[in-house]
């Protein structure tokens, strides 16, 4: 199996540094655009995508419809792929939540969903997608920066299984409408799954500010 991350494209809380969470925002301009460079990447990638399931905030949505379009799919939407909640600092800076990160060592906001519960969450929807899946050889998820960060965690940690002697993936900021592509190999148990490839924008090339934004 072949499992394709897709960041959802940009808003304009990325464009602003904003802490965005569960919020309902909208794609900017720029994410528009990021969204069909995106699905028109997808049109020819190799292997082709079979199926898509999208987080169902509406940034991801939208960015889910644009690959719904250029690869005839409908995109099952699925609550648990949303991006971490952060409570009352929605909508505030992203530095006044990296000040509380600084002081207290941890993500763990007054009110945000706690690090624990957002671990769980993520890798339950990873199995469900695997395990839902298991007879395509292409899936794709539309998803959030911090959602694809603790994937990447999760399998340098070992709980997703790795590939041995593979190292292991920095969690790294994320992209919008960048490609993380996880390939699974083996049988039975000895299943594993490899990185081929993090923040993956060739896509984007052409257009400006697509650089990894600062906002979730």
């Amino acid at each position: 199996m072949h499992l394709l991350l897709l960041r959802h494209g940009q808003t304009d809380d990325n464009a602003r540094g904003v802490l965005q969470g569960q919020s309902p925002t909208e794609l900017n301009e720029l994410g528009h655009r990021q969204a069909r460079s995106l699905a028109d990447r997808l049109t020819t990638f190799v292997p082709r995508v079979e199926a898509l399931v999208t987080s169902d905030l509406t940034r991801a949505v939208q960015t889910a419809a644009a690959i719904e379009r250029a690869l005839g799919l409908t995109a099952r939407r699925v609550e648990a792929w949303r991006e971490r909640g952060f409570g009352p600092y929605e909508g505030r800076a992203v530095g006044e939540a990296e000040t509380w990160r600084l002081a207290t060592g941890n993500w763990d906001l007054p009110g945000a969903e706690p690090t624990s519960v957002f671990r769980a969450r993520v890798l339950g929807a990873f199995d469900e997608v695997v395990a839902g899946h298991a007879s395509m050889t292409c899936v794709g998820v539309v998803t959030h920066g911090a959602v694809i960060r603790t994937v990447l965690t999760l399998i340098g940690e070992g709980v997703i299984a790795s590939a041995t002697g593979q190292p292991a993936p920095e969690s790294v900021p994320i992209a919008n409408c960048s490609i993380l592509w996880l390939q699974r190999d083996g049988t039975g148990a000895r299943r594993v799954w490899r990185v081929a490839c993090v923040n993956d924008v060739a896509h984007l090339e052409t257009l400006a500010a697509s650089a990894p934004p600062a906002g979730q």
